[in-house]
């Protein structure tokens, strides 16, 4: 069978990739939030709708100036709408409410327990470009 130093290297082996995947494993969630929809008025195939997001800001560095984006979940380069200038300190809250006209069949399914595809861009204390998808 296996020598004990055999096993000894293959355990060794085994530890040290553990290791290696969970330092290449996603960062926590950077933004994380809740959201509550408003009342929907019908608008042909479309619906008006107000969202209120209470996002929290999981990071070491204030975000400023940021814009909130609700995105189509299928297609993110689709927005329906942007809430600008907004900023969350480094580890606080932002409460805010946006108004969005979205399909009625994307709103269902909110309303049935999808989450929003929404984002925060900013930039870094650098000036890069940033964007963040809240997870809810």
């Amino acid at each position: 069978m296996f020598s004990a130093r055999s096993l000894l290297f293959l355990i060794l082996c085994v530890v040290t990739t553990s290791l290696a995947w969970g330092a290449c494993a996603a960062p926590d969630n950077e933004f994380t939030g809740a959201y509550t929809l408003g009342a929907p008025s019908a608008a042909g195939h479309d619906v008006h709708v107000s969202i209120s997001f209470s996002v929290a800001n999981n990071t070491s560095s204030d975000v400023s100036n940021a814009t909130i984006a609700l995105h189509e979940p299928r297609a993110a380069r689709v927005t329906y709408g942007e809430i600008t200038g907004v900023s969350i300190g480094a580890g606080g809250k932002l409460q805010v409410t946006g108004s969005f006209k979205v399909p009625h069949a994307l709103y269902e399914s909110w309303r049935k327990g999808s989450s929003p595809a929404v984002s925060l861009s900013f930039r870094d204390a650098d000036g890069n470009a940033v964007r963040a998808f809240i997870q809810f």
